[in-house]
């Protein structure tokens, strides 16, 4: 967490610079720092899940940075190309699309696609010939919380007849790949991933011996985000899926992955303000400016459990639990619950950081509710929140 002497020099500068309350604040140097630790640990090609955070300007910092993009919809795919990036650094990753979409997606320039089953397959082919495919294989552990449904990724008997199937209509059989859901199980040890990479390892053997050779594995994406500290205390969780990549495939084939909570948590800081500091029968709250629906929907929605830290300029008195609302009245409207505040003055401004994953883009309107805007931090602000998440 940043000392309150860099947060107080962040509020500060917004205070010089009349930033307006509530405001999602980039550090889009922090992607770079992200980048260089998983190309350390992991040594391999990174493609960025766009979905998680497609601010143009977060994605114009990592087209220099990232080796290729992953969409899932004709938005993003259309937002990348309108920055520049070439349709072949692009994968189209949702393999359950309708034919229309296909269609402008393959008009737009897309040629790599994602299937899991003869049905996508079919359809893909309907609209273009001669795609380059990657095949979804369900992992064992595909790490599905008690809010989300499994949907993509299949058997690995369905995947080696699927392939076969893609190679002998002429299309190109480019990867091979599984996701494993941030709710896994024993994912201190990076088990999800191991268990991953030994089933694709077995398809990937038994499609060799079938003369068709998969030139890339994708571990896809799914890796803890900055606002845990997941990697500050398993500094071994990509080395050992490394490892264990090198120990079943050796150097025969390409490695890729595809972060996007991973390289986009840290690169947002929420700057939010105290409406009122009240009690109501002896239960604190503390309302502010900034809405769980329109900034914090991976915090408040997703990650049940994770609320988000809250820092202050100065600690001031000494601090209570409170529990922290948002400015609708809705009841889910919670930012934080028995966060530790000193007592807060309407307008004492309060920063969230690590708030870049799902941010941009997922935000509901409720009451008339307006997505904060996104401004950008000078260098010497941004490079602050280092020490937040990399040791």
């Amino acid at each position: 967490m940043p000392a309150p002497e860099q947060a107080e020099r962040i509020i500060h500068w917004a205070d010089a610079e009349s930033v307006p309350s509530p405001v999602l604040l980039l550090a889009p140097g922090m992607a770079h720092h992200a980048v260089d630790r998983l190309r350390r640990g992991l040594g391999m090609r990174v493609s960025y899940a766009t979905k998680a955070n497609a601010s143009p300007r977060l994605l114009t910092e990592l087209a220099g940075l990232v080796d290729e993009f992953n969409v899932t919809n004709l938005a993003h795919l259309r937002t990348l190309l309108d920055l520049g990036v070439r349709p072949e650094r692009i994968a189209l990753v949702h393999p359950v699309l309708p034919r229309e979409s296909l269609q402008a997606a393959v008009a737009l320039g897309a040629t790599r696609f994602v299937v899991d089953d003869e049905r996508g397959f079919d359809v893909l082919r309907s609209v273009i010939d001669r795609p380059r495919v990657t095949l979804r294989v369900l992992p064992p552990a595909p790490g599905q919380s008690a809010r989300s449904v499994v949907r993509f990724g299949n058997t690995v008997e369905a995947v080696e007849d699927l392939a076969i199937t893609v190679a002998g209509a002429g299309a190109t059989v480019e990867a091979l790949s599984f996701f494993v859901g941030a709710a896994g199980k024993d994912l201190e040890a990076g088990t999800p991933f191991r268990l991953g990479v030994d089933l694709v390892a077995e398809l990937h053997g038994k499609l060799a011996a079938r003369g068709l050779f998969v030139p890339t594995i994708n571990i896809g994406g799914g890796f803890p985000g900055a606002q845990r500290q997941f990697h500050r205390r398993h500094p071994e969780f990509f080395p050992g899926i490394a490892d264990r990549l090198v120990r079943r495939f050796g150097d025969e084939v390409d490695f890729l992955c595809e972060p996007g909570r991973y390289l986009s948590e840290p690169t947002l800081i929420l700057f939010t303000r105290v409406i009122a500091d009240r009690v109501l029968g002896g239960r604190r709250l503390v309302h502010v400016d900034a809405s769980a629906y329109a900034t914090l929907f991976e915090s408040c929605f997703i990650g049940l459990g994770t609320d988000p830290p809250m820092v202050r300029a100065r600690p001031g008195s000494p601090a209570r639990p409170a529990d922290v609302v948002g400015p609708l009245m809705d009841s889910f409207d919670v930012v934080r619950r028995q966060a530790d505040l000193p007592p807060l003055e309407p307008g004492a401004p309060l920063l969230v950081p690590n708030v870049g994953a799902y941010a941009f883009g997922y935000s509901a309107t409720p009451e008339g509710l307006v997505p904060p805007p996104v401004v950008e931090l000078p260098d010497r602000l941004s490079a602050a929140f280092h020490d937040v998440w990399f040791p």
